[in-house]
């Protein structure tokens, strides 16, 4: 089972991207051409700006106080743009068909902060139109801004010509008790005065309406600057979409490399082993499947594997069979699982660590020098073995583990006339097989040397690195080693 199967790390994310990446690159690729063809399917878009400054109308042109006392809210002003007077001015205008409201769907009113120019931006999918919105726009807002001053001026001459009116009479009525009263009696005194105020408040009437007709109702803004004719922008809505199109197909070759690669066994390797090695064998034991075997299965799988790497050994004749794993260390596991079943089954093997590991080897004969096994009387061999080179063995051979001193480089173990000399004398001595354990012929020269010697290769695939397993196979070829067997584990 992966460990993408039973949990998440980047590392495993790395690995099945550099295992399946001609997927990947090629879903990466399709997402590029369909996002560009989305991208480029998409309608232009043209943005057109026209910038209108606005004044503060003129509430009373007769107080006397600060003309600027009332504070301009621009937030009102953008909700006056799309009021429907516009809109419907807009429209005759340009002759459009709709509402109001599909007309300023388009339409964005902007103002900096503390500023009094607003920003009229249309989009449109033409140039023109976009270009003769928003000049109609603004010009359609100062007009309805103009006929709102104009009617608050026309208002207040109309209100003051009716008090216009009203004085006129109170004069005439003045004039009148003034004509009757006798003079120089209290009542033409009182007579003079009403005619004096009439005479006042008519003259203040008549400057207060010459003050409004000279209000300029057309000083209520200016359109600063026109829109120009406008070149196609770029869509976001449309970059959107094309950058999600390839997105979803990098998910998509990512999804399919996931699914292709947990289909191939133990993170892809099996796959490209299959081509490398065709006439290889590829074992797969229940470990190395996602369901949880049993004992049984476990112990049968690993004793068929045995019987089937030691055959064709007989007694005088011992078969060499190479076991070679994908790391650092010689997959010592699998091999006392082998040896186990070989003593079992009654089978004599002899077993030779060609390398170096951190597990105990139980029982392990230590050999300084594989050269003085062979040939010098001094060194002691293993049970079955004799102590003294050319002595007759009484014991019943068994399986017998030898490991070196220190390396197998050091110990004379990589050494042609030494391994087959130990083979034969093995066979010699009873043993059918001679089993050899190494580490991962890319770190060591162990495994590469000695699957040259020997009449069968197998590699055993300890972890589901698909690289380490390719690795391994393919500097064993390099080095014309025959692999007969590859075991997942």
């Amino acid at each position: 089972m992966t460990e993408l199967e039973s949990g998440f790390r980047v590392a495993d994310v790395i690995g099945l991207v550099r295992r399946r990446s001609a997927i990947i690159l090629g879903s990466a690729v399709v997402g590029l051409v369909l996002g560009y063809l989305v991208f480029a399917s998409a309608p232009p878009k043209y943005s057109a700006t026209s910038r209108v400054q606005v004044k503060t109308l003129i509430q009373n042109p007769l107080d006397p106080g600060p003309k600027d006392t009332q504070k301009l809210d621009v937030g009102t002003e953008q909700d006056l743009v799309k009021s429907d007077a516009v809109g419907d001015a807009v429209r005759a205008k340009l002759d459009l068909d709709g509402d109001n409201r599909a007309l300023f769907r388009s339409l964005i009113v902007s103002a900096k902060e503390d500023s009094l120019v607003l920003e009229l931006t249309v989009e449109s999918g033409s140039a023109k139109m976009a270009q003769a919105k928003a000049n109609a726009i603004a010009e359609a807002y100062l007009a309805e801004r103009q006929r709102q001053a104009a009617e608050r001026r026309d208002k207040a001459i109309a209100r003051i010509d009716q008090q216009r009116q009203d004085a006129n009479a109170a004069l005439t009525e003045a004039n009148s008790a003034y004509a009757a009263a006798q003079p120089n009696t209290p009542e033409r005194s009182a007579a003079q005065s009403a005619v004096q105020d009439a005479q006042q408040r008519l003259a203040d009437l008549n400057e207060s309406r010459s003050v409004w007709v000279n209000v300029d109702t057309e000083d209520v803004g200016e359109l600063v600057r026109r829109a120009a004719l406008p070149s196609a922008v770029l869509s976001k809505m449309a970059l959107a979409k094309g950058v999600g199109v390839f997105g979803l197909c990098v998910l998509a070759g990512f999804a399919v490399a996931l699914v292709v690669d947990r289909r191939d066994s133990l993170g892809g390797g099996r796959r490209r082993v299959q081509q490398l090695v065709p006439d290889a064998n590829i074992r797969i034991l229940p470990t190395a499947g996602s369901r949880k075997a049993s004992p049984a299965e476990i112990d049968a799988a690993i004793d068929r594997l045995a019987v089937d790497l030691v055959s064709g050994g007989t007694r005088g004749r011992a078969a060499s069979v190479l076991v070679v794993g994908t790391r650092v260390e010689p997959p010592l596991a699998l091999a006392e699982e082998l040896a186990s079943s070989l003593t079992f089954a009654g089978i004599p093997a002899l077993f030779v660590l060609a390398g170096s590991s951190d597990r105990d080897v139980r029982q392990a004969q230590v050999v300084t020098s594989f050269t003085d096994l062979i040939t010098g009387p001094s060194i002691t061999g293993p049970a079955s073995l004799p102590a003294e080179a050319g002595a007759v063995s009484t014991a019943a051979p068994t399986v017998t583990w030898l490991r070196p001193r220190g390396s197998a480089e050091s110990s004379g173990l990589l050494r042609r006339a030494v391994v087959e000399a130990l083979i034969t004398r093995a066979g010699r001595e009873g043993f059918e097989a001679v089993v050899f354990v190494a580490a991962t012929p890319t770190l060591n020269a162990a495994g590469a040397a000695l699957g040259q010697w020997v009449s069968k290769t197998s590699v055993v695939v300890e972890d589901d690195d698909g690289a380490a397993v390719e690795a391994t196979v393919e500097a064993l070829q390099h080095a014309d080693v025959r692999i007969s067997e590859v075991v997942w584990t």
